[in-house]
Formats: structure tokens, sequence, C-alpha cells
């Protein structure tokens, strides 16, 4: 499997972490982001342009 990247934060999310996977709702691009950065509700920005809290 290619690693995961936060796409808040840019780091790699190691495989034994806790993180959330989901679909972008414009592009259905699939987007992952560590616990930390959900928790905090630090914003991101898909490559389509779509951004979530």
């Amino acid at each position: 499997m290619d690693k995961i990247q936060c796409i808040s934060c840019k780091q790699e999310i190691p495989l034994i972490d806790t993180y959330v996977k989901f679909k972008c709702p414009e592009c259905d691009k699939i987007i992952y982001r560590c616990e930390k950065c959900r928790t905090f509700g630090h914003a991101y920005e898909c490559e389509c342009g779509f951004k979530g809290p």
C-alpha cells in the first residue's frame, strides 16, 4: 500500500495511527486526515479546489 498523507498538515500517517478516510464531496478523490487535524478542525483543500473544515 502507498504511504498516506494528511491533507491538512501534509504529514505521513502511520497505518497504526487513527485517521479518517473519505471521498471529496466534489471530485470523489480519497482524502485522509490525521486524528489531530480532524479533532482541531484544521482546514483542508482538495486538488479540485474544494475546501473543508
